[in-house]
């Protein structure tokens, strides 16, 4: 065989292994990124969940994820999020054409998104949320199968500079809105022996987080000691640990996607009007889907990948 065949051969060799490699590449990413999988039969699959805030990015993430999943899902809004009211706001806009899309289909598909007004801070808002979903659940249901607490306030500023009603503000959100939230749907996650999540703390990296990053962590020291208070009736209490993820991207508002025009509002494939950011890697959701799934969840799920090397594979399922 002289020289040049051979390095003839070569190239269609190398050319195959390409191929080959290309095909195994697609063929991940299409069963990550596929939504066929059903969780019937299995605990949580199409019963309702409360998310306490759509208001931001990883709160309408969840939101329209778990839809698409199948599960029953109230979506909280409060007043001021956005722009004006609760109805004008971008999540209750991307709500809307998402409840639009599914009307319009000619199959029969499960999930369904309620959105409701809720403000952690408001005892009137919680008790009147919590009769608002009694309302919508079936005959003969009176529970709820998870709370996942999105509601998040972030306040940058050095701790020297900073205002002390800024600090005050994010206590109350973010650590006794989930307290709040925890008595006013106890009775309902009581019926279901159903499971309260929280967010726990994330790696700060930049200065001016150290009121925020205070709050993190007493969410999770709040979670701790409620898991144990609560586990003699069955509620169980899980912490999602976002490490790795951005500080202020997980609770930033969303805005809309627009067309290259910058005329019209751009639309996913399904028909519901596309938004950003996206909180969530696809890995993340998927270890939610375990969260809430699995009939004995851990005490705690890290939203980071397991392995480092997966993550540009991941990124591609998004």
């Amino acid at each position: 065989m002289d020289e040049q065949i051979a390095f003839v051969l070569a190239l269609q060799i190398l050319a195959l292994f390409s191929i080959a490699g290309a095909l195994l590449l697609y063929l991940f990413c299409k069963i990550q990124k596929s939504d066929t999988v059903t969780f019937e039969n299995i605990p949580g699959a199409g019963k309702p969940i409360l998310v306490t805030s759509a208001d931001n990015a990883i709160g309408l993430q969840i939101s329209i994820h778990l839809a698409n999943r199948g599960f029953r899902v109230f979506s909280g809004l409060k007043e001021g999020a956005g722009s004006g009211s609760p109805e004008d706001s971008v999540s209750a806009r991307v709500i809307r054409s998402w409840q639009k899309d599914r009307e319009s289909q000619n199959v029969i598909m499960h999930g369904s998104i309620v959105a409701l007004p809720l403000d952690v801070n408001r005892e009137d808002l919680l008790h009147e949320a919590a009769d608002i979903i009694r309302g919508h659940l079936p005959a003969g249901e009176d529970g709820i199968w998870a709370v996942i607490n999105t509601n998040g306030l972030i306040y940058k500023g050095r701790l020297d500079q900073q205002d002390v009603s800024l600090w005050d503000a994010m206590f109350k959100t973010n650590v006794v809105g989930i307290l709040r939230a925890a008595r006013a749907f106890q009775g309902l996650l009581r019926n279901t022996s159903g499971r309260i999540i929280t967010i726990g703390p994330e790696e700060c990296s930049d200065s001016g987080f150290v009121a925020y990053a205070a709050t993190r962590f007493a969410v999770k020291g709040a979670s701790d000691a409620l898991r144990k208070e609560l586990e003699p009736i069955g509620i169980k209490v899980v912490t999602l640990e976002p490490k790795g993820y951005s500080t202020e991207g997980l609770y930033v508002i969303p805005k809309t996607k627009k067309r290259d025009d910058q005329t019209e509002i751009s639309m996913d494939p399904s028909g519901c009007m596309e938004y950003y950011p996206k909180a969530l890697t696809g890995h993340s959701l998927q270890v939610l889907d375990v969260c809430l799934t699995t009939s004995l969840p851990k005490e705690s799920y890290s939203l980071t990948y397991k392995y480092p090397w997966s993550q540009p594979l991941q990124l591609l399922t998004l």
